[in-house]
């Protein structure tokens, strides 16, 4: 589990069917931490909409990019 990118905001890059229905495009939220699972990076992300999920790293983009290479 990395919290490196704990409490960075992002937004969905596309929309994202779950167990409770879809997220819109551009949903914001906050990121809690990151696992590796089968060469995959998954992201735990608060949505402010109350949803908490595991999305790809492909579906959000991170509102402030330099935090990545941090």
């Amino acid at each position: 589990m990395n919290r490196d990118l704990d409490g960075t905001r992002c937004q969905t890059a596309r929309p994202i069917a779950h167990h409770r229905g879809f997220l819109p495009q551009r949903a914001e939220g906050t990121i809690r931490y990151t696992i590796e699972n089968v060469g995959r990076t998954l992201v735990r992300v608060d949505f402010d909409c109350g949803d908490s999920l595991l999305v790809l790293s492909d579906d959000v983009r991170v509102d402030d990019p330099a935090r990545l290479s941090s």
